[in-house]
């Protein structure tokens, strides 16, 4: 039906015009049929004679009103009017209503969101007196066509409101209608992905490590570079205390020796990567150095000999032993401080290069052979020759063998110490002892590749984690922070005089904020009738029931209910069984066996009786 007016949103006629959106508390359960008659009665109040808005002040925040939760059997009616936006402000015909609803706000400016009917949590959204559902925006401007059915709602949520036109009666006795809108403040809501979104988006990971791993020991916002060293996590069988951090969290928090954990499977392949190792002998390398140096002097005595006697080419072989002297290799013993200082290209680079200069100096002096006049020097040349070059061997045998200095990967050490790794990671004192098993001389390396790519592990399998947990965990609606404060905006659509559907925004409710399920104030004590002797001898009251399958009862059955305890025939039946608890009788038996305690523990705790108040019920 086509409006003839625009409607606007206003207080209800019987409160104040400031009081904008009313919102009416009840606190029993049949509390829309208790609106509904007070609405048609004439008996709803305006802010200023609900009481309840100055009482229900909890915690620290006592300028606002608090809501309770339907936990703690309170409810809450949304109510407000609709007039013609025309001399008078008669009232607006329900019947022009399409539909009418409000939603809930922050005075942060934040709206709860969905996308396709699930929960985004709060947003940041610029003000506006659009339509809340974007589909509805679309097709109101022509973008896109009606569909039916009604796609799931995007955008922000929305509570229905209702149309009921009631008839007032004023003080001097005139009659006036009104069209008032009510709809029921459900005080609920969740959302899941709102703790992982902040998690994952500050690398919190990376906080509970410290440097090559995290960033736990380094200065907020500084750029980390990477510098030669970084990587040598474990100097002769003694760990870093970053190596020992990060083993214990990948033990105790993503339980890397659980076999059963397929997500840690990237973790387990990069680890078996990264091996122990022992440092090559130094004394290997300083005895060939030594024998090389000697041969360069025998090079440089032989070429003094031959220059005494001038004969054939003897002046080339000269000058090409002064330079096989000067360029002898120096073999020096490298530097370990990271992983890639393992490579054998690396490792044996100098030693290849001193075996070529050998043979250079061997094929020289095998060329001069048949000169008698250089035979001393050239014997000792020659003896110095066949050691230095045995030296060489031995040294590049050595090196090209990894078992000589590559032991175990660290992936293999976790295996075959499982049980000792777990039970020392699950206790702060015991952490230092995670590597006792590793031998005195053994090193651990990561270079800056390696490095990056654990960080890149951790933080895929630290969101797996948070995702896993987080899915599971539902994060409320309402919270008790200082800036969680909110209100209600209501409003309705109508068809204008062109058939278009448009839509009108009333004024916002008082703010308000949402106490805790567990807020002491704002519980309300729950009376439970507990049996009366004579009850309880005339027979058990039914309670939960629950039912054991076959495994279960056999071991249920084999428990015996004398006094000591003892061991009975199981379920020789084979049946499964039904168990059925008697609640009050419970009930009874853990409140004596509470007294018991709390009298007991009063010897040293004075208060402790206090725990239960016994107040005379009158007749």
């Amino acid at each position: 039906m086509v409006a003839e007016h625009k409607p606007v949103l206003r207080a209800p006629y019987y409160a104040d015009p400031e009081d904008g959106t009313m919102i009416h508390r009840y606190l029993e359960e049949d509390f829309v049929t208790r609106h509904l008659q007070a609405m048609q009665q004439g008996g709803l109040q305006g802010n200023r004679a609900q009481t309840w808005r100055f009482e229900d002040r909890f915690a620290d925040d006592k300028t606002l009103p608090w809501l309770r939760l339907p936990v703690h059997r309170t409810f809450y009616m949304v109510s407000c009017e609709t007039v013609c936006d025309t001399f008078g402000n008669p009232p607006f015909n329900p019947q022009n209503i399409t539909s009418a609803g409000f939603v809930v706000r922050r005075r942060d400016g934040g709206r709860w969101l969905q996308l396709n009917g699930v929960a985004q949590g709060w947003q940041a959204a610029t003000p506006n007196q659009d339509d809340p559902d974007y589909a509805r925006q679309l097709r109101r401007q022509k973008l896109i066509r009606p569909r039916l059915p009604e796609p799931l709602l995007s955008g922000e949520e929305t509570y229905p409101l209702h149309a009921q036109l009631v008839t007032a009666t004023a003080a001097d006795g005139r009659q006036r209608k009104h069209t008032l809108l009510y709809g029921f403040l459900p005080l609920s809501g969740s959302v899941a992905n709102e703790l992982l979104e902040k998690r994952a988006s500050v690398d919190y990971f990376v906080d509970t490590l410290p440097w090559p791993f995290g960033r736990q020991d380094q200065i907020n916002h500084e750029v980390l570079v990477w510098r030669r060293g970084d990587g040598h996590v474990m100097q002769n069988g003694v760990p870093e205390p970053a190596l020992l951090k990060l083993i214990n969290q990948l033990l105790s928090r993503y339980q890397l020796l659980d076999n059963a954990v397929t997500a840690n499977k990237a973790l387990y392949d990069f680890f078996t990567g990264v091996h122990f190792y022992r440092l090559p002998d130094r004394s290997r390398y300083q005895q060939t150095r030594q024998k090389l140096a000697q041969v360069a002097q025998r090079c440089g005595g032989l070429a003094e000999a031959l220059a005494l006697f001038p004969l054939g080419n003897a002046a080339e072989t000269i000058a090409a032993l002064k330079i096989q002297q000067r360029s002898v290799p120096g073999l020096a013993y490298p530097d370990f401080a990271e992983a890639d200082d393992f490579a054998a290209a690396r490792l044996t680079a100098d030693t290849t290069q001193a075996l070529q200069w050998l043979a250079g100096v061997s094929t020289l002096a095998k060329s001069i052979l048949p000169n008698p006049t250089a035979h001393a020097a050239l014997s000792a040349l020659l003896s110095g020759i066949n050691s230095a070059d045995a030296s060489l061997h031995a040294l590049q045998s050595y090196l090209s063998d990894s078992g000589n200095f590559k032991l175990q990967s660290l992936q293999n050490y976790f295996d075959s110490n499982k049980a000792a790794l777990l039970t020392k990671a699950s206790s702060d004192e015991d952490v230092a002892d995670l590597f006792v098993n590793v031998a005195a001389d053994s090193q651990l390396f990561f270079n800056e590749a390696q490095a990056m790519r654990l960080r890149e592990l951790l933080f895929e399998r630290s969101a797996a984690q948070t995702k896993e947990y987080v899915d599971s965990l539902q994060i409320p609606r309402y919270q008790q922070n200082t800036g969680d404060i909110y209100y209600i905006k209501p409003f309705v659509r109508y068809l204008d005089p062109h058939g278009c559907e448009q839509i009108v925004w009333g004024g916002n409710s008082e703010p308000f904020r949402v106490a805790a399920p567990f807020d002491p104030e704002a519980s309300r004590p729950q009376a439970i009738q507990m049996p009366k002797l004579s009850d309880l001898k005339r027979g058990l009251a039914k309670g939960a029931t629950f039912v054991a399958p076959k495994d279960l009862a056999e071991k249920l059955k084999t428990i015996g209910m004398e006094m000591p305890p003892t061991e009975k025939s199981g379920n020789s039946f084979g049946l499964e069984w039904i168990i059925s608890f008697s609640l009050p009788v419970i009930t009874i038996c853990a409140m004596l066996l509470l007294m018991i305690v709390l009298n007991l523990l009063n010897l040293f705790f004075q208060w402790l009786p206090y725990a239960i108040t016994l107040i005379p019920k009158p007749k």
